[in-house]
């Protein structure tokens, strides 16, 4: 689920998988704009459609 609010907003930074359809590309990302750059960037190098699927809190709990 996308939402407008930001972290300012007294919710805990969005945490992202990006994964690769094309290979076995992995990373993890910690909001929504670095997990397009680290797509884009793989995207760029390799062509592979890429996804990036956010991570439930209860998940990404530290």
């Amino acid at each position: 689920m996308l939402t407008n609010k930001s972290p300012s907003d007294g919710e805990t930074t969005q945490r992202f998988l990006v994964t690769c359809d094309g290979c076995s590309f992995e990373r993890t990302a910690d909001g929504r704009e670095n997990a397009a750059a680290i797509g884009d960037d793989h995207r760029r190098e390799t062509r592979h459609d890429v996804v990036a699927l956010e991570v439930p809190p209860s998940l990404g709990a530290k």
